[in-house]
Parts: structure tokens; sequence; C-alpha cells
């Protein structure tokens, strides 16, 4: 932990429809709330897809020293993505010709490298606040708005193909993943959330089992080994949950410099099923065709190229494998 002034000129962005529609609802108390605790502040709610990423670069551009994200996990992924300038696909990596992605120059271009990152969790998933113990509710969160203490987390990149098949590069900070969990992300996304992140996303994770079928992938970590494997999913992690409270990769930390890989393996529609609540208790890591692995960079590529693999980033999902995912070690300030 390090700390930082509490006098911190604060641009909040707010996403209306998030926690199906609970940011709207709650916003005059939230907006009560967030002047009472913080010197200087303003906000803009967001009209669409990508449009927090733009607010987030126009704030920091502008002078603002904290931007905050009022929603849901996907909401906070775009405002990660804002703390940058657009990153260029092609510079960042490549697709050679046996369909692996490769890195070639990560280096990051931050705005403000001294800007600190905020989060008021209200969404469907909340996962990320699972991972920096921010579950007592909104009020207590922007309570630590106002706080001195931030803290350096890790920063992921990950360089994969857009729905078009070009390359595409994107930043998140709790999960990305790619197999079945890009298309439950779909259908949740698709789909009315009022009855909660978790119930929202079982359902669509019950969906999704009744068309999918396993991937079969091959994964390089660092560069220095490789694995084969006909896959339901692969997870790879700088937080622990994903899903709506799924703990998948139990251990995971936000700012070791390491990304952790399950891969579940080749498991039939009734195994899957059965290990579905043992993934909420993190158990799931005991079944033989579970395993787990930490490495900087991940590299994924489809054995069969004519197969489909959605992507997942922070509960949104942007594209398709293959991809390369790759860690910026404690990137990121945010405020704990």
């Amino acid at each position: 932990m390090t700390e930082t002034s509490t006098h911190l000129r604060t641009f909040v962005i707010a996403n209306p429809v998030a926690g199906a529609g609970q940011v709207k609802e709650d916003w005059p108390l939230l907006e009560r709330l967030l002047r009472a605790n913080l010197p200087e502040v303003d906000f803009a709610f967001t009209e669409g897809p990508a449009h927090a990423t733009l607010l987030a670069r126009e704030a920091l551009r502008t002078g603002w020293e904290m931007v905050v994200a009022v929603g849901g996990d996907g909401t906070l992924n775009e405002v990660v993505n804002g703390f940058y300038e657009r990153p260029e696909p092609t510079t960042c990596y490549a697709l050679d010709d046996e369909g692996w992605v490769l890195r070639r120059d990560l280096s990051l271009q931050p705005i403000n490298p001294d800007a600190v990152l905020g989060l008021v969790p209200i969404g469907t998933g909340g996962d990320f606040r699972r991972s920096v113990g921010l579950m007592a509710g909104a009020a207590e969160a922007i309570e630590r708005l106002r706080g001195r203490e931030t803290r350096a987390l890790d920063l992921g990149q990950v360089g994969f193909l857009d729905a078009r098949g070009n390359l595409a590069t994107r930043y998140f900070v709790n999960i990305a993943s790619g197999g079945i969990s890009g298309v439950v992300d779909a259908m949740a996304n698709s789909t009315w959330k009022g009855l909660g992140g978790r119930a929202s996303f079982a359902v669509a994770t019950m969906r999704a089992f009744a068309k999918w079928k396993n991937i079969e992938v091959e994964v390089r970590l660092d560069d220095t080994s490789e694995l084969r494997d006909r896959v339901l999913n692969l997870s790879v992690a700088n937080g622990e949950y994903f899903g709506g409270g799924m703990w998948v990769a139990p251990g995971a930390e936000l700012d070791d410099g390491r990304l952790q890989l399950i891969m579940m393996g080749d498991l039939s529609r009734p195994q899957a099923l059965r290990m579905f609540t043992d993934i909420y208790k993190g158990s799931h890591l005991g079944h033989r065709k579970v395993s787990r692995h930490r490495a900087r960079q991940v590299a994924v590529r489809l054995v069969e190229p004519s197969a489909l693999a959605l992507v997942d980033l922070d509960g949104e999902q942007p594209g398709k494998l293959p991809a390369t995912f790759n860690v910026h070690h404690r990137a990121l300030q945010f405020k704990a």
C-alpha cells in the first residue's frame, strides 16, 4: 500500500443500466455521498458500449487525477482501458501462419502515469470487488475514495481476434478466458439481469451447455513449455472470481506479476454440471481434468482453426481465440 493525497480531482463515470438499472435508480443518493466525501468531483453517464473508455481518456487528458467507475465489471474494464492511449494491435501483436498470436511491443502509454482508479461496484457479476474487499456496499466504497491508501495492481493485456478476424488488443484487471465462458457472457449480457449476478450467470451457463462442444487447444507458457488438450474452458486470472461469484482461481494475486491459468479439460456435460457448484467453493481444482499453471505470458491457439471459441474479458465478450495474454506488473494505481 502507498499513500496519496486526499484531495484528488475526481471524475466519476457511471453506467446507468448497471445492476439492471440500479445505478440510475440509486443515483440521487450516490451523487450526494460522492459530493459529501470528495472535495472536487464531476460525473458523466455512459451512453453505450465503449463510451466509458472515451470518457476516461478525456477526463485524464483534461487534468482529472482520479477516475471512478460506478457499475459492474464491464464498466470497470472500459474505464481501465481509458487510462491508456489506444494501442495499435499490429504494433503490440502479430498473427503467424500457425495461428499463434505473437507478442511484439507491449509498451504502455498511460495518459497520466500518476492517475488513480476508483470503483463503486454496482453490477450483475461484481467479481472484481471480491478480490479487493469491496463487499460492504456502495457507501463504504465511496468512503474509501476519500482515503489516502492506494494499491498498485497488475494490468493484464490480451491480443486476440475480433469478430471480423482482425487483430485486436485490450487491457483487463480481473479475469480473461476463452471457451464456454465467452458463450456464457454473450448470453448473460444479452438478457435481463434483474435476477442478480449468480442467478443470471447460472441461467446463461445452462443455456450455453446445450450447444457447446469442447475445443482442442495448444497453450504456450512463457515460451518455455507447451500443453495440448481438449478443454471446456481456460481462465487466465489476475483476480480470483468470475461469472457472478465463481471462485475459479483461488490464490490468484492482483500484484504478483503473474497470471494464473486454470484449464478445465475434456469434461463431459454431466461432469461439468456436477462441477458447477464446486467452482463457487474453489474445490474444482481437485478434479483430475482441471489443472493450474502460473506464467507471465499465456498463448493459446486452436488446433482446429475452424472451431469458434469466444474470449471473455472482465465479463465482456469482445472477440475470439487465438489469443496471447500478458501482464504489466503493478502498472495501475487503485484507490484501496
